[in-house]
């Protein structure tokens, strides 16, 4: 399990979102997303009953746990903000991924962006760098042979991780992804940040504005 340090808000944040990542991997059905909210100790499931070792499902690879603030970039630096008016230096993030059952659940908690406001998010092939643009293209599981990829028979969510959210009153959010593929030993460095919901026109499909901030995962 790798993790950063982050602040205890971010880190109370993470405890609720690992076992319902490990319990909707473990099941047919994603735990409803309102449940990533309630705080609940690490080895309590979403129903509130402690889940016992041999009843969390098998998973394919470690639990990717990240818990960073924004800052701007430097080349130790796990979360990466382009833009600080949109994603602020010192605003929280969190990421949980699990592979299990042949899936992979992903969950994404912000805190400290700007109230109301619409953000795009998907995971890419390549860590942040200083440029934006260091990241990549995005992960597809069946990769498009033209890049890049604005065809919605591949940039759409069951072939891609999008993680679009929106802020609340206090700048917070928190969004899941759960497709019916796991990543194997192909290269996912990266969430990006963008300034849009994302697109699923064709010809526009997987677009969502500028690249605001990055965090490698």
């Amino acid at each position: 399990m790798r993790r950063t340090r982050c602040s205890r808000a971010a880190t109370g944040m993470i405890i609720g979102l690992v076992p319902l990542a490990l319990a909707a991997c473990g099941s047919s059905t994603s735990p409803p997303a309102a449940a990533a909210q309630t705080s609940m100790s690490p080895t309590a499931s979403a129903s509130g009953a402690t889940a016992s070792p041999s009843s969390l499902p098998a998973l394919s690879a470690p639990p990717t746990v990240v818990l960073a603030e924004f800052t701007k970039y430097s080349p130790d630096t796990r979360a990466i903000t382009y833009d600080p008016a949109r994603v602020p230096v010192g605003s929280d993030v969190a990421v949980v991924s699990v592979q299990a059952n042949g899936q992979t659940l992903t969950l994404l908690a912000v805190r400290g962006l700007p109230p109301n406001q619409h953000f795009g998010a998907h995971v890419h092939m390549n860590a942040c760098g200083e440029n934006p643009e260091a990241a990549g293209s995005h992960y597809q599981n069946r990769v498009d042979p033209t890049q890049p990829s604005v065809n919605p028979d591949y940039a759409n969510p069951q072939n891609e991780i999008w993680l679009d959210f929106t802020t609340d009153a206090a700048g917070s959010a928190h969004v899941e992804s759960n497709v019916g593929w796991t990543f194997g030993a192909r290269p996912h460095k990266s969430i990006v940040i963008h300034a849009e919901h994302t697109s699923t026109e064709p010809g526009h499909a997987g677009t969502a504005g500028a690249r605001l901030a990055c965090v490698n995962v």
